[in-house]
């Protein structure tokens, strides 16, 4: 029996789960994905795709998880179904995978739904291996060598990710040199290495997680740990090594400039004082000296950054405050370059805090109103299409006609808002950034008004998605599938929300339970929130008053502090392949070892009682 114990208990089982954490957010390589379907239709009218971060992440995602079953279905074929530990977590984690099943099978994107939307990649598939790898986690981890096996291979990839990011953030990105662009680029595509181009640049870490806002969500898991352990671990030269640890992931934390990493790490450092308080006060120089290392982090890295830092975390706090007063919508309105556009047959007419334009088309001529209908005077010069509005109220106008194709179109400019018009059969039409005529509908909005700029626009996407969740009250869209029902076609929206940007795709809604609850139903996502009440119940009771006197205890309280610090960033950010399946992996392992601190605590309760009633015996037959 000890032998069959001894190999159940293997560290090589958690293989899949070590691949999980270690290596799948390190993977950048190129993919070329040809885009057609809804595919094309909502996307920036690119005919492919050059994916370098997510696609190849969703496939060893699949692939690990899918290792990952198959190592606790032959643990169940040959050792028993004792294996599996019964747990009311099942409850929730079936109800959300059988939503994104339902949901999955009755969008109209099934497709999309499956496989997931481009440049994201979190289809169906992928969900339901989240739900796999959390379920592997809480059966497959029983040790306490279990623990350290999948907590050492989530540092070794925490390292090389924070190495990247730190080197990024003093100018040195490997993805900008030659050696770097040779990794991540196939022999097919390495002409191209030239011209690839990354967004980010010098004092912003996106290290191999696509962007800053991943980093920030992926820190604010790592930073709350490392820090965790620094604090409570005894040994002196283990010590040593989280404190190293804990600076390098602090770096990437506040270097990625991410607000949403930023609330979520502070919130979850505020939840390790509350769960660790007496520790704190016994060994308060260890803590005391951490946070005056983040202090004169904040200072360092803002130095470095000529002030950018500073202002990313003054906006964070401005945020904050301009959410709790109340806007004045006429203030608002007046900084809104384009307030009306309205386009009825021939006519189009759009205004502006200081004017009004009105042109209608009749024939091969077009006749300019102003905002009295009264018509405005032009010069216009055939050779080049330009025409010159001969009124002063109108000088900052750039009108230019022209043909593309059959097409007859014109094109009308002032400083940052540039539309253009179809103009053909006496008809006016909006095109788009693809060319393409598109209506303006009225767009349903709710709340947030007059804050639509609030954290980056996400007032602006707020608004817009709420209205959303009256219809997938039961089954969502389908999974992934959010940018096509995000209404895309309000122009007047992004162009306020975006700075002129009237063709930016919305393809997230920057908020994990919306996310859900639109993709994949309300159902659903309440399956999910009951799950995390349920795990954060739970390891309050266990930690709140612990002595964190064992290994197990103290890794419970660091993986409870880190799965605390993702949900609270993921109020404004999302789920992505590049960070979600650490946070899977790490709260089937706060699970794991919840029900381990348990049984421990059991073992105790049990040996005291057999004690004292022994000893009473004793007393009594004496």
């Amino acid at each position: 029996m000890k032998k069959t114990n001894d190999i159940n208990n293997k560290w090589y089982f958690l293989l899949p789960l070590m691949l999980m954490l270690a290596v799948v957010p390190l993977i950048v390589y190129l993919k070329v994905i040809p885009l057609a379907g809804a595919s094309f239709d909502f996307w920036t009218g690119q005919k492919e795709n050059l994916d370098l971060f997510s696609h190849y992440k969703m496939v060893w995602i699949l692939i690990s998880s899918t290792l990952a079953v198959v190592v606790l279905a032959l643990n169940v074929t040959f050792y028993g179904f004792e294996r599996l530990k019964g747990s009311y977590y099942y409850i929730p984690i079936a109800v959300y995978a059988f939503f994104v099943i339902l949901s999955t099978e009755f969008s109209q994107y099934t497709d999309i739904s499956l496989t997931g939307f481009t440049d994201r990649y979190e289809g169906m598939y992928v969900l339901l291996a989240y739900m796999a790898i959390l379920f592997v986690t809480m059966n497959l981890v029983k040790t306490e060598q279990h623990i350290k096996v999948l907590l050492g291979a989530l540092f070794t990839g925490a390292i090389i990710i924070g190495l990247i990011g730190l080197f990024q953030y003093i100018g040195y990105d490997i993805f900008k040199s030659a050696f770097g662009k040779s990794l991540i680029l196939p022999a097919d595509y390495n002409q191209m290495a030239d011209k690839l181009q990354f967004q980010f640049g010098k004092n912003v870490i996106y290290s191999t997680l696509y962007h800053l806002n991943y980093v920030g969500s992926y820190m604010a898991m790592l930073f709350p740990l490392t820090f965790a352990l620094f604090v409570l671990t005894k040994k002196g030269w283990l010590k040593g090594l989280f404190a190293l640890l804990a600076l390098l992931m602090a770096v990437n934390w506040l270097g990625s400039t991410s607000r949403a990493g930023m609330f979520g790490g502070a919130i979850a450092i505020v939840i390790l004082m509350i769960m660790i308080n007496k520790v704190i006060i016994r060994d308060w120089k260890y803590f005391l000296g951490g946070f005056v290392i983040i202090v004169l982090l904040v200072f360092g890295l803002n130095y470095m950054s000529n002030g950018y830092l500073g202002s990313r975390i003054g906006s964070l706090i401005n945020n904050a405050v301009e959410i709790t007063q109340s806007t004045d919508k006429d203030d608002v309105k007046s900084n809104i370059i384009l307030q009306g556009l309205d386009i009825k047959g021939n006519q189009a007419t759009l205004v502006t805090p200081t004017e009004t334009l009105t042109f209608v088309v009749n024939g091969n001529k077009i006749n300019f109103q102003d905002k009295d209908n009264q018509p405005i005077a032009i010069k216009a010069d055939k050779s080049t299409g330009k025409i010159d509005l001969q009124d002063n109220l109108y000088k900052d106008y750039k009108i230019t006609t022209g043909k593309s194709g059959k097409m007859s179109f014109m094109q009308l400019e002032k400083g940052i808002l540039k539309l253009n018009f179809s103009l053909d059969d006496n008809k006016v039409g909006l095109l788009n950034n693809k060319g393409q005529v598109v209506n303006i509908q009225p767009v349903e909005k709710w709340g947030f008004e007059g804050k639509e700029l609030l954290g980056s626009s996400r007032g602006y996407i707020w608004s817009r998605s709420i209205p959303l969740l009256k219809n997938t009250l039961f089954i969502g869209y389908g999974p992934d599938t959010f940018a096509i029902y995000f209404p895309q076609n309000d122009f007047m929206g992004k162009f306020y929300a975006y700075n002129g940007d009237m063709w930016q795709v919305v393809d997230k809604p920057h908020n994990l339970y919306l996310q859900v609850g639109l993709n994949t139903g309300i159902i659903s996502l309440l399956a999910l929130i009951i799950l995390f009440v349920a795990y954060f119940a739970r390891s309050a009771k266990l930690y709140i008053k612990n002595d964190y006197s064992d290994f197990i205890s103290r890794a419970g309280v660091a993986i409870f502090v880190a799965v605390f610090g993702y949900l609270s960033a993921a109020f404004f950010n999302d789920s992505v392949v590049s960070v979600a399946p650490v946070f899977w992996v790490l709260l089937g392992l706060g699970i794991s070892i919840n029900y381990m601190v348990e049984q421990k605590k059991k073992g105790l309760t049990t040996q005291l009682t057999t004690g004292e009633m022994g000893k009473s015996t004793r007393q009594t037959i004496d």
